[in-house]
């Protein structure tokens, strides 16, 4: 299992026990020699949850717009200059442009972060 893959797996494992109303958006862009093209339906079954919305984003649109919004403090998980294999989380009111409440990467490493941002932000609703 790649490592992309086992940060999918971690996010599907997170958001069952998450039931608090959230949306996730899961961005795959092209990062390694490896990836010609949107990842296969096999990968993106590795998170299922009917909250997520998926897409491949060959031009790293996100991950441009993403750093704009980060401090020079939060940028890890950057290669040639393009964030990538990070988590970003925003309140439900947040306005475009703003910075996220949680950052951090790689996906893998901060999955229990991750939960506990998330079980913290559905407390406070």
């Amino acid at each position: 299992m790649s490592v992309l893959s086992a940060g999918a797996s971690a996010i599907q494992r997170i958001l069952k026990q998450t039931p608090s109303p959230v949306r996730v958006l899961v961005v795959w862009e092209p990062m390694l020699p490896t990836d010609w093209s949107r990842p296969s339906g096999m990968v993106q079954a590795r998170i299922s949850d009917p909250r997520v919305v998926q897409f491949w984003d060959k031009g790293h649109f996100i991950a441009k717009e993403l750093q704009q919004q980060l401090s020079s403090s939060q940028a890890c998980c950057q290669r040639n200059g393009i964030v990538w294999d990070v988590a970003a989380l925003y309140p439900g009111d947040t306005q475009w442009g703003a910075s996220p409440a949680f950052f951090g990467g790689a996906v893998l490493d901060v999955a229990g972060e991750i939960h506990q941002h998330l079980s913290a932000m559905s407390i406070r609703r």
